[in-house]
C-alpha cells in the first residue's frame, strides 16, 4: 500500500507518498482539482538545445526562501528556476534574484517532476484521493505541458498505461521465501504490486519525456503524441530483515514474526529521479518501507540502447534527486542524510552540507539543490558553482 504524507515534518514518511512496502502503510487524502495554468511563458526566453537555460557560475547562495515543499527544480528560460513546491499544488518559477512568479496554482493536487527543455515546460498534476487501498481508485496521474506561448496541454494520463499494463503487477513484494506456516501468522508480510500510478520525476529527451513513476514503480518513455511505452520495470530491493528492520516495523504498528528474522524482505523499489545524459539514464531508487529509514538507497544507471543496469552507489538515506554535470560528475541529493553528495567509482563524499535535500540538478557550471524540504518553516532553493 502507499500514501501520501500527512506532515510535512515527518521526513521518515517521505517514501510513502510514493511507494510503500505490504501493509506498512495507510491513505488519508482528499480528492484535488484541476489546474489553472498562468500565462507565465508569453515573455520568456529560450533554453538551450541541453534542456536549460544559460547560467553562470556562482557562489553559495541562497535565490530563494519559504518554499512549500520544494521537492523538484528544475533550470528555466532566462536564467530562472522552476520548482515544484508540490503539496501546495503549485508550480513555481524563480527570478534569479529570487522574485516569485506562479505558474500553475492547483490546490488539493500534486504538482511534480518539474523539468525544462526546448522552451517547453513539463510538470505531473497528480490527482489525490484513497489511493491503492481495497478498493481505491486509480487516479489521474497527468503528464502536462506548457509551451514558450504559454498554452497548456495534457500530453497523457500515466493512469490510463498503469491500467492497462501494470508492470509491477506480478510482482511479489514482501518475504517471499518464508515457510508456509511462518507466512500464515504474519501474512501482511507478502503482497502484489498495486495498481497506482504515482509519475514523480521527468527527464526530456529527443521526440518526448522519460518518466520515472513512483507508483508503478518504472521508467517510462512517452512520445509527443502522448504513446507510452515501458523502459524499465524496477525490480525489489532485497533488504535483510534484522534487528533495525523490525524495529522500524514495530514503529509502523507492524510485528515481524521470528520465523522470518535472517531472510530477505523485497521492498517496492521507488523511482525517485532520473536524469538522461549521452545514451545513459541514471535514477535514484528509494525502497519503500522500511527501507526509506535505514540507508539502504541506491544511485543506478541503465544503457538505453542495451538495456545495461549498473549499480553507482549504494547505501544512500532517502536519494530523492539526481543530476550528471558535463564532466559525467553524477551528484545526488539524500532528504535523510548530509546534503547533496558526489559519487565516484562507487564511493559517497559530501558536496554541500544541507538538511533535508530533496533535489539537485546541474547546468553549465551551475548547481541548484533544494534543501529544508520537509521543514514547518519552509525550503530553501540554493545555488553554487561547480567545477
Amino acid at each position: 500500500m502507499k500514501s501520501r504524507i500527512a506532515a510535512l515534518a515527518a521526513a521518515c514518511t517521505f517514501a510513502m507518498i510514493l511507494s510503500a512496502g505490504p501493509a506498512l502503510a495507510h491513505s488519508d487524502n482528499n480528492p484535488g482539482h484541476n489546474a489553472n495554468n498562468s500565462s507565465w511563458h508569453n515573455n520568456t526566453g529560450h533554453g538551450n538545445n541541453s534542456g536549460h537555460g544559460h547560467h553562470q557560475p556562482s557562489p553559495v547562495t541562497e535565490v530563494a526562501s519559504q518554499l512549500v515543499s520544494p521537492l523538484k527544480v528544475a533550470f528555466g528560460p532566462r536564467g530562472s528556476f522552476l520548482v515544484a513546491e508540490s503539496f501546495a499544488g503549485q508550480l513555481t518559477s524563480i527570478s534569479a534574484k529570487g522574485v516569485k512568479t506562479t505558474v500553475v496554482s492547483a490546490p488539493g493536487q500534486e504538482i511534480a517532476g518539474v523539468s525544462y527543455q526546448d522552451r517547453t515546460t513539463y510538470y505531473f498534476n497528480n490527482d489525490q484521493g484513497t489511493g491503492p487501498e481495497p478498493g481505491g481508485a486509480l487516479l489521474p496521474a497527468r503528464l502536462m505541458q506548457i509551451d514558450h506561448r504559454g498554452n497548456t496541454r495534457q500530453i497523457t494520463d500515466l493512469a490510463d498505461f498503469e491500467a492497462a499494463n501494470d508492470p509491477d503487477g506480478s510482482t511479489v513484494y514482501g518475504v517471499r521465501d518464508a515457510a508456509p506456516e511462518c507466512l500464515a501468522s504474519a501474512p501482511y508480510m507478502q503482497s502484489l504490486g498495486e495498481l497506482y500510478s504515482h509519475p514523480y520525476s521527468s527527464a526530456p529527451a529527443n521526440n518526448g519525456v522519460y518518466v520515472g513513476d513512483a507508483g508503478a514503480n518504472a521508467i517510462l518513455f512517452v512520445n509527443k503524441r502522448g504513446n507510452v511505452k515501458l523502459v524499465k520495470a524496477v525490480p525489489a530491493e532485497a533488504i535483510t530483515i534484522d534487528a533495525a528492520l523490525v524495529a522500524v516495523a514495530a514503529e509502523a504498528g507492524m510485528v515481524v514474526p521470528e520465523c522470518m528474522m535472517g531472510l530477505k524482505y523485497y521492498a517496492q523499489a521507488v523511482p525517485t529521479d532520473i536524469e538522461v545524459s549521452g545514451q545513459w539514464l541514471y535514477y535514484t531508487v528509494l525502497p519503500g518501507v522500511p527501507g526509506e529509514s535505514l540507508g539502504v538507497g541506491k544511485a543506478y544507471r541503465v544503457n538505453l540502447h542495451s538495456g545495461k543496469t549498473q549499480l553507482l552507489a549504494q547505501n544512500l538515506s532517502a536519494p530523492t534527486g539526481i543530476a550528471v554535470d558535463r564532466n559525467n560528475n553524477v551528484y545526488v541529493a539524500q532528504l535523510m542524510s548530509d546534503g547533496v553528495s558526489q559519487i565516484k567509482h562507487g564511493k559517497v563524499s559530501n558536496v554541500f552540507p544541507a538538511m533535508m535535500a530533496s533535489d539537485v540538478e546541474v547546468s553549465g557550471n551551475t548547481m541548484a539543490m533544494l534543501t529544508n524540504a520537509l521543514a514547518d518553516t519552509g525550503g530553501s532553493l540554493i545555488t553554487r558553482g561547480v567545477r
